[in-house]
């Protein structure tokens, strides 16, 4: 029993660490002036669907941009996919 707990426990850290890295490939994928954000317009290159509603929800401090922090909340919550190309 404890060695399926142990098991367990690091396959739910290695999705954290998965979900970090696809977050960040995403980033360095999409964003154009390597500005360290996304504009929507960056966004909308890996997400074509997205609309300015769906950005302005995940834009938390309201910035026009998505940082690092807003985008990995975003994918942690299953709102913004990770990209797999």
């Amino acid at each position: 029993m404890a060695r399926i707990a142990m098991t367990l426990l690091a396959l739910a850290g290695l999705s954290v660490i998965a979900f970090t890295v696809n977050a960040q490939e995403t980033m360095e994928k999409l964003d154009e002036n390597k500005d360290g954000m996304l504009s929507y317009s960056e966004l909308l290159v890996g997400y074509p669907k997205f609309t300015s509603e769906d950005f302005d929800a995940l834009d938390v401090n309201a910035d026009g941009l998505l940082n690092a922090d807003e985008q990995q909340e975003a994918m942690d919550a299953g709102v913004l996919p990770v990209m797999t190309e």
